[in-house]
């Protein structure tokens, strides 16, 4: 029996595998349906109309407006004298000087229509797709692992293939494919849906080699940041025996840890304390590099500058997960099983 091909098809035969991807799939379709209904071209002609219509009512009461207009030495004032000295003002005629003193309102003041440009907007949105996917994934991942551990089948499995590093090793190359492979069909799914939305609804942008050599790297880092997550998942659960340990350690640092890290530095006066917060080094690995803030010097007119790269932030979070990776293994290999 070949160990990596049967832990694939018990990870996707899972009902939690088959649940989370319905729910990775009906996400995606209404984040593009969100994009559908609120998104458009621009106002029809009517709704210009209508809100032209209404402007020009409003500015019939504008009666500052009109007393401006009416008097062509309104700004000859010694109130208005600070005009004639603004280049702003120099190539302004006399009534559009009045509309920029007293407002004029127009069609586009009173209309507001929010047009969906792909080139503009989809990278953040596509990014962000493929770290819930690895978050899906890391629970998946730990779900199998813990899965194993509380009904036995990890004991059984070892009196067929008594090599642990072998077994452990199937498991985590399963987890990471299945990782990779989903990560492409929710990009890609992703990436149709919205370029669908964006001609139907709004705008595709320019799509040129600049915004692929900008946004591909991104989103190859972004996908290996999410096999990594699954990675690690696995590994906390391997360490703790139990899907409930790996997911309350993750859990607890996201939403509590990161926190406590910050108001510690923040509390010790540490020079670029946002270097203590793992967000830090996932945004510099994901963007390319990210440069900190020191203002600790009141009286310095320019703040220091940190520069983390991308090396800097793999090195770091891969460590992180090759660590506990380590550790697992160490763990597998010399605990009793049973």
């Amino acid at each position: 029996m070949n160990l990596f091909k049967s832990e694939l098809r018990r990870i996707a035969r899972r009902r939690l595998s088959l649940v989370f991807g319905i729910i990775a799939a009906a996400g995606l379709l209404v984040l593009a349906g969100v994009f559908w209904f609120t998104s458009s071209k621009g106002p029809t002609e009517a709704e210009l109309a209508e809100a032209q219509a209404e402007a020009d009512r409003m500015n019939e009461e504008n009666y500052d407006y009109d007393e401006c207009v009416d008097d062509e030495a309104y700004f000859e004032s010694e109130e208005y004298s600070w005009i004639e000295g603004e280049p702003y003002y120099e190539d302004m005629t006399h009534e559009e000087l009045c509309a920029d003193m007293f407002g004029m309102w127009t069609a586009e003041d009173l209309i507001w229509t929010y047009t969906f440009v792909f080139a503009d907007e989809s990278p953040l949105i596509l990014i962000g797709v493929v770290i819930i996917a690895g978050l899906i994934m890391m629970m998946l991942g730990s779900s199998a692992i813990g899965a194993e551990w509380s009904s036995g089948g990890l004991s059984n499995l070892l009196l067929w293939h008594p090599n642990r590093l072998k077994v452990w090793g199937a498991k985590l190359g399963a987890a990471s494919v299945v990782c990779a492979a989903a990560v492409i069909v929710l990009l890609g799914l992703a990436f149709g849906l919205l370029y669908v939305t964006a001609a139907a609804r709004g705008e595709i942008g320019e799509l040129n080699s600049a915004w692929w050599d900008e946004n591909l790297p991104k989103f190859a880092r972004a996908g290996l940041l999410s096999v990594g997550m699954t990675v690690l998942g696995a590994s906390l659960a391997m360490l703790g025996r139990h899907t409930a340990i790996s997911g309350g350690i993750i859990a607890g640092y996201l939403i509590v840890g990161d926190m406590l890290v910050r108001f510690a530095g923040m509390a010790m006066q540490m020079p670029f304390s946002e270097r203590l917060s793992l967000y830090t080094w996932v945004t510099a690995w994901i963007d390319g590099k990210i440069e900190l803030e020191d203002w600790s010097d009141m009286y310095a007119q320019q703040p220091e500058i940190m520069v983390i790269t991308s090396s800097e932030a793999g090195l770091l979070l891969g460590g992180i997960v090759l660590a506990f990776a380590a550790l697992a293994t160490w763990a597998f290999q010399r605990r009793d099983v049973s």
